[in-house]
């Protein structure tokens, strides 16, 4: 879903908020002046319709405390919350919505896991990558130079990310490169198409085991993110050394 179509206002909440308290202090008010020796059915049914606007009211405050909290959040870009990134099937989809002239950009330590699951051209289920790319899709890797690689994710760069890459290069020179940026890695950023999920990197912990926040690009919170991107492909390299 687009991000103007997740932008939403509740035209008139107040109004509305402040006719449920005025009919409900009106009927209270018919209730406190009836006669106390009125049809009791008669005083009832007041009782029960200030009651149940009360509750009325009540809901409908909350509910719109509610609703300008995640208008706030949408405001900002956030779509939702990731535990982890173990969820393959989750990335495949971000990938897939893709369309022609998008941007794919990963920023991570290695990427190894991520040409496994989506650039494996022998496994048919696990291309998606490829795919996009065939559709015009550009696709940029950022990692970092391998001074600052230790064991095992170096032996996972030089052994599988390093020849995956020059063998899809070769494919898709258009298309596909891999750039490597000279300092530490603490951001894992995936930028795919309207989407971008942001996440730490910790030394200890494989990426997959580190929560991740999903934002709309468009979104106010992600634009340093986007700028750091920018930036790091501007002072990247093509030399892993």
């Amino acid at each position: 879903m687009e991000m103007s179509k997740l932008r939403f206002v509740v035209q008139a909440p107040i109004l509305y908020f402040s006719l449920l308290v005025v009919i409900a202090l009106g009927i209270g008010a018919m209730l406190y002046f009836t006669d106390a020796n009125a049809d009791a059915r008669y005083i009832g049914v007041l009782s029960g319709l200030v009651t149940g606007l009360g509750i009325a009211a009540i809901q409908f405050f909350t509910q719109y405390i509610e609703q300008n909290t995640l208008a706030e959040y949408k405001k900002h870009g956030l779509d939702e919350f990731l535990p982890n990134r173990k969820d393959a099937e989750y990335y495949r989809k971000l990938i897939q919505q893709t369309e022609v002239g998008d941007k794919i950009v990963v920023m991570g330590v290695t990427c190894n896991r991520l040409l496994e699951d989506f650039a494996n051209s022998s496994n048919s289920q696990s291309q998606d990558l490829l795919e996009a790319m065939a559709r015009n899709v550009d696709v940029t890797l950022l990692l970092p130079k391998v001074r600052y690689l230790v064991e095992p994710n170096l032996s996972d760069f030089n052994n599988k990310t390093l020849p995956k890459a020059q063998a899809i290069e070769a494919k898709y020179p258009l298309n596909f490169k891999v750039l490597y940026y000279d300092f530490e890695p603490s951001h894992s950023i995936f930028l795919a198409g309207s989407y971008c999920l942001v996440g730490p990197i910790f030394k200890d912990i494989p990426s997959r085991d580190t929560p991740a926040i999903k934002f709309h690009k468009d979104g106010r919170y992600i634009k340093p993110y986007l700028q750091y991107i920018n930036e790091a492909i501007k002072n990247s390299s093509v030399n892993h050394a």
